[in-house]
């Protein structure tokens, strides 16, 4: 399927459209944006892209767009009031 949109003339400017690469990003970039609204998961959307779920998180990483949305405080706070072993939910 053929989609296409209008960008700006000053960005069309710097747009290569015959770099494969530029267009795989593009597509990682409409992808990602699916995943954060909750439209698809990482690993169908990688599916889709015809890429590893893992090839796919690392490219967004280099484009510097995350892949948990916890900031580190969050993590941190969620370690500390985790249960190490988890209880059994049977007993």
């Amino acid at each position: 399927m053929r989609v296409s949109f209008d960008v700006p003339e000053p960005m069309a400017r710097y747009v290569d459209l015959s770099d494969r690469s530029y267009l795989l990003r593009v597509q990682e970039l409409m992808m990602f944006e699916l995943v954060r609204r909750g439209k698809l998961s990482f690993g169908k959307a990688a599916e889709i892209l015809g890429i590893g779920k893992i090839q796919f998180i690392t490219d967004l990483g280099q484009l510097g767009l995350p892949y948990f949305d916890q900031s580190a405080q969050e993590v941190w706070e969620d370690a500390a009031t985790a249960e190490f072993p988890p209880r059994s939910s049977t007993a």
